[in-house]
This record gives structure tokens, sequence and C-alpha cells, in this order.
């Protein structure tokens, strides 16, 4: 298959189980506003925050080498040895870390020890499968299993906030028995139990295995330090309520990393499959300026219709979220291009550059934290995730021109990154007819530097109609 069209196919599929599952859950936030206090959701927030930054420790990042590592099997005897190493790595580690955490509770209790430990464990177990599925080229298996996810824990949540009053148990209960779905519709699907056999074990392939993933754990860690640090320091300075805000002022930019990682998944098989191509270079410089239009002109789009979603979808308690979106905006956007950069590391299996970058940009995220949040407030964390995503983007871009060469087109980054700071001046204006003149200009500016994109796209949905109907007659 061409791969632009691989590349087409993959997104659609990740789409379909990832963005339309997801963007449920941003339809939700009125609900989650309204029934939950602030304090309440800022709690929940901190409890997905640590969990974010402990997975990844816990298990050594090991579904990153998993997949790298499965993309290159040949059989089924070749998927087992991967799956079957990944599988006793993890499990070994699971079982370490909850005799741990089980004697760390007895000396320091707090709220739902014993929901977030199982969140934790069928968190990873789940992600597991779902890499499994994703690593032998299931990626409609994979994107189902993420409708199915999201199915469970919305109607759960619905069910245990309203019905039964649980407040935030609700949301990790449902999260845990959302996971469990997710395992039991994958092995159903795929049989995955049958790649798991001890006869397999491997201290060669375990060691490569880990050699490639561990790099990649304090890269995570410091991707953690740049998304989510920000709770820790503004609970820190401004209280568990302030936290409450924040997380919903980063319910909107979710919206747009939603899209990032539905691309960012098929990009990353289509990267991989492309870094021997002689055109390599051609080919990633191409998909980057896309992706940089996309990525701009849908922020441009996003502003003026947040400022109506803030207004009438959102409690009033949570209206102050709306001053510090701008900028998260632009840091989604510089993230964006990071993780473009990338997966550069994950083509060669030199994991070791993203160690560095991401390292360097959580130590910019953590200084700027402390001194921004404690003389500008809320707003110094949104300013410090942009500048740390921005150092690391242009670490990665003199990094990996070691592995490839994108070439950027500067004229079009300059006249979005113009457009998009007048958007967001104008943003905090709070004329009506304003943002209703803002946002008809924002469709026109997204339809003129996407028109070949929309003009393909209108034709390939024309196309399959007309080839539907045919098949109806």
């Amino acid at each position: 298959m061409n791969r632009n069209k691989l590349l087409v196919k993959n997104t659609i599929i990740y789409a379909v189980g990832n963005f339309g599952s997801k963007f449920l859950t941003f339809l939700l936030l009125p609900f989650y506003t309204y029934y939950l206090s602030t304090g309440d959701y800022g709690y929940f927030d901190l409890i997905t925050t640590t969990v974010t930054l402990l997975i990844p420790i816990i298990t050594f990042q090991i579904t990153d080498g998993l997949y790298r590592f499965l993309l290159d099997s040949k059989n089924d005897n070749d998927i087992s040895r991967v799956v079957s190493n990944s599988f006793f790595i993890t499990l070994t580690n699971l079982f370490f870390f909850n005799v741990i955490y089980i004697i760390f509770v007895q000396f320091k209790s707090f709220q739902y020890e014993y929901l977030i430990l199982s969140q934790i464990n069928f968190n990873i177990i789940s992600a597991f499968w779902a890499q499994i599925s994703r690593g032998i080229r299931k990626n409609a298996e994979y994107s189902i299993s993420g409708i199915v996810g999201t199915i469970i824990v919305l109607s759960l949540n619905i069910i245990f906030i309203i019905v039964f009053h649980f407040g935030v148990a609700s949301l990790i209960l449902s999260n845990i028995i959302s996971c469990i779905g997710v395992i039991i519709y994958l092995e159903f699907r795929l049989k995955i139990c049958k790649y798991i056999r001890y006869s397999l074990y491997d201290k060669k392939l375990k060691k490569e295995l880990l050699l490639f993933s561990i790099p990649l754990i304090p890269n995570l860690v410091s991707w953690w330090f740049m998304n989510v640090s920000d709770r820790y320091f503004i609970n820190l300075y401004k209280g568990i309520e302030a936290n409450g805000i924040y997380a919903v002022s980063n319910k909107f930019p979710a919206i747009l990393i939603m899209v990032n990682a539905i691309f960012s998944l098929a990009w990353q098989e289509s990267a991989i499959s492309e870094y021997k191509s002689k055109d390599r270079n051609k080919f990633y410089s191409n998909m980057f300026n896309i992706l940089m239009i996309i990525e701009f002109t849908s922020v441009i789009v996003l502003l003026p219709l947040t400022k109506f979603a803030i207004k009438y979808a959102v409690n009033d308690k949570f209206h102050e979220a709306a001053l510090y979106i701008p900028f998260l905006y632009v840091a989604t956007i510089l993230n964006a291009f990071s993780s473009f950069y990338g997966t550069g590391y994950l083509s060669t299996k030199d994991t070791k550059g993203a160690f560095y970058t991401s390292s360097i940009g959580g130590i910019v995220n953590v200084i700027f934290n402390i001194i921004l949040i404690p003389v500008i407030g809320i707003q110094g964390a949104s300013i410090s995730t942009m500048i740390s995503f921005f150092v690391m983007w242009i670490l990665r871009i003199f990094q990996t021109k070691k592995y490839f060469t994108i070439y950027i087109n500067k004229i079009k980054l300059l006249s979005l990154s113009l457009i998009s700071a007048l958007y967001i001046f104008f943003y905090y204006n709070n004329n009506i007819m304003v943002e209703i003149f803002l946002l008809i200009i924002s469709f026109i500016i997204f339809l003129v530097y996407n028109k070949n994109l929309v003009s393909k796209t209108i034709k390939y949905l024309t196309n399959k109609l007309i080839f539907v109907k045919k098949d109806v007659v």
C-alpha cells in the first residue's frame, strides 16, 4: 500500500477509536463541573497526575520496547518471544511495586489508597494488551478497544455519580472497570495469552528490551514534569481549588492533544517503516509541514470557540479557567512538534536523545513554575509549560539532524505564528461582536491554509459515497 494511503488509513482507524470516544469525555465536562466541587475535581486530577508519573517508572516503559520490537517480528515465534519477555519484566515489576505500596500505606494513609493501587495495576495491564494489538498491526482491534473502554467509563461515571453519589471514587472505579473491559475485549479478539510462554524466556532479548525502554523513563518523567507537574506547584502555592480550575483549563487543549495522539500513533508506524527509504527527508518534511498548518489553524478556530464553550457549557465556579487556555493551546502545538521529531529516536532504537532533550525541558518547566506561579498565579503554570515545550522542540531540531533533516516552511510558520498571536490578543477581549467576527474569520483561515487537504478529503468522501450507492443499487 502507498505510504501516504497507509498513514491516512491508520490515522482514520485510530481516530475512530480515540477521537470520537474521547470527544464524548469532553462533552461530559459540564456534567463533571456541575456534580463535583473544584476541590474534588482537583483531587482526582492529582490522582491521575500521580498515576501518570508512576506507570513508566513501575514498568520501565517496557510497552514502548514491546511495540518497537514487535514491528520487527517476522513470525508468531518472534512475536511470542517479544511478548513473553516483556510480560515477565512487567509482572516482576508489578509484584515488587504492590509489596512496596502496601507497606507504604500502612504508615501513610490517604483517600482511596487501594482503589488507586487497583487503578495502577489494571491501567498497566490494559496498556500492555493494547500495545500488543498495535505491535502486531491489529489497529482496528486497538481502536475498538478504545471505544469499549470509553463507553464503559462514561456510562459508569454517570451511574456512580448521580445514582450512588460516590464522588471522586466514581471516577476511579469507572477507570478500573473500563481497563478490565479493554483486557477482556482484546483477549477475546486476539487471544493474546497464547503468546505468553515461560519456555521462551530469553536473557539477551530481555536485556535488549530494557536497554531500549529504560532511557525512555526519564524522557516520560520529563514529559510528566512539563505536562502535569504544574498541578503540584499550583496546589503548593495556590491550593487544591486552584488546581481544580487549572484542570478544567487543560480539558480544552485536550481536544487538540487527542488529535495529536491519533496522528502520533499512525505516524510512529509510518516513520519507522520509511526510515530507511531514500526520500525519507522529503517525506518527513512534507508530513511535518502539514502537521504544522493543521496545528496552528486548529488553535485559531478553537480560541473563539473556547470563549463560547466556557460561557455556556461550564459551571460558573470554573469560569476563571478561560484565562489560562490560550498559552496551553500554544504549548500543545509545541508538544506536537517535539513528538514528531522524537519519532526519530524510536526509528533508530537510539532512545538516549529522548532522555536528554526531555530532561532539559522538564528542568526548564520546574524552574519557571517556581519563578512564575508565586508571582502571577495559575497563569505562570501555563506559560511555564509553553516555554519548556518550545525549548525541547528547538533542542530536538538540532539533535535529530544526525537521523534526518526536516525542511520547515518558514513563511507559513511565521504567518501562522503572527495570526495566532493576534487571536490570543483578541481572546481577552469580552466584546461579543468581536468574538463572532473572529470565529467566522478563523474558519476562512482554516480553509485557505488547508485547501488541499480539505479538497482531497471531500473528494475521498465523495468517492466513497458513490461507491456505497453503487453497491446498494
